[in-house]
């Protein structure tokens, strides 16, 4: 699944955005869980692939960790936390497209290196009322843009405020490009969608879809956080996550999907790589139970229809 990797290329001369009126709702395209139907995950296919397990909910605490819930959070962050570990040149691409205010000057049409376009919509400046670096609308747009033999359609780039006269509203990030080299064809979309509540509590929607000819992996929870009661000012240093959710891998004609559940995941800003406490479980049709056991700071056991394995 290299194709899409590629891409990003495209992204490392570009750290610009343009105000759009009349914007679509990025949120009613983020990728939520997937539709595919849970399939049979046997023993032996847990034992193979429970690392990518453990790395699919390891990589929702290094998003937390990686200032995910404050208003003052980087979408760019939270999606790069999303692939660190299974993509880290996405990773480090999207970690190179600074969106700021600040830097969103720059409106109208880019011609791409072997032909087609990247386009700016409208004239003007960025707007971003409540000044939180999140701007009303925001997109950069592919459009048959040539590089390196790969031909790019869709949207590179997409940010949303939900209200830009409330900084503490949330936002929505989107990413949602489909890519050919060749006879080759591939998509990614990954976004994320966040809605605060009181006290530092928030909603999230995030998933992501990488898709290449006959090859998939998607991603994809409903996430809710709630501060952690110990005593302080900062609601964002300890906290707990639940979730549900759903992982699909069809890659070289190995296929599971799996359903997913995190309960009581206990979140601290101590640790930056895993959770310290609480258990994510994945189900298939059948009802076997592949659980990871949080008993510390990179510290688990997992456990398959509770068999050590």
């Amino acid at each position: 699944m290299k194709l899409q990797v590629k891409l990003f290329g495209l992204v490392a001369a570009l750290g610009i955005l343009a105000a759009c009126s009349g914007a679509p709702n990025l949120s009613n395209n983020v990728p939520g869980v997937p539709s595919d139907s849970p399939t049979s995950f046997s023993q032996s296919q847990a034992s193979a692939n429970k690392s990518a397990l453990v790395g699919a909910i390891n990589q929702i605490a290094v998003g937390l960790t990686g200032d995910f819930g404050p208003s003052s959070a980087s979408p760019t962050e939270a999606a790069a936390a999303l692939v660190e570990k299974e993509y880290p040149t996405v990773a480090k691409d999207l970690r190179r497209v600074q969106l700021t205010g600040g830097s969103l000057r720059i409106q109208g049409t880019a011609n791409c290196e072997q032909g087609g376009t990247v386009t700016f919509p409208d004239d003007g400046d960025i707007v971003d009322n409540d000044g939180d670096g999140i701007p009303v609308y925001a997109e950069i747009r592919y459009n048959n843009c040539k590089e390196d033999g790969v031909t790019a359609n869709g949207l590179l780039l997409g940010m949303q405020d939900k209200n830009d006269s409330n900084p503490a509203s949330g936002f929505t990030f989107l990413i949602d490009l489909s890519l050919t080299d060749g006879t080759d064809t591939a998509r990614l979309a990954l976004g994320i969608d966040y809605t605060p509540g009181a006290g530092g509590a928030y909603n999230v929607r995030y998933g992501y879809l990488i898709q290449e000819n006959d090859d998939k992996l998607a991603f994809g929870v409903n996430m809710s956080y709630t501060p952690k009661s110990d005593g302080n000012s900062d609601p964002y240093d300890a906290g707990f996550v639940n979730f549900t959710g759903r992982f699909v891998y069809k890659v070289d004609g190995e296929n599971y999907v799996l359903d997913m559940k995190g309960e009581n995941l206990e979140h601290s800003s101590s640790c930056t790589s895993t959770f310290v406490s609480g258990k994510a479980t994945f189900q298939d049709n059948a009802g076997n139970k592949l659980v990871i056991q949080y008993t510390g700071c990179n510290s688990y056991t997992v456990t398959y229809n509770g068999n050590p394995i």
